[in-house]
């Protein structure tokens, strides 16, 4: 058993820069959809329940950052605050 965990750790080890790459395609994908958003209507942007705001600080984020999670939470955030408030 232990010689599997050993080996185990040792090809998530050598994965690591791939996944690190993997996840820098990701996000840059991701900046790209958020990106496009900044070409919809005012309208639609609100019936998604996002701002024109918050697309240009989503793609503004670095691309260690998925761009559409962070703008997806900050969605969430501010329909929370308009439900307590």
């Amino acid at each position: 058993m232990r010689d599997y965990a050993l080996s185990h750790a040792r090809s998530f080890e050598t994965a690591g820069a791939a996944s690190l790459f993997g996840r820098f395609i990701r996000n840059w994908r991701a900046r790209r959809a958020v990106t496009r958003l900044d070409s919809f209507d005012d309208y639609i942007l609100r019936d998604i329940g996002v701002t024109r705001g918050d697309v240009r600080w989503a793609s503004g984020l670095p691309l260690s950052v998925n761009a559409a999670v962070a703008l997806e939470e900050r969605a969430l955030q501010r329909q929370r605050r308009m439900i307590f408030d």
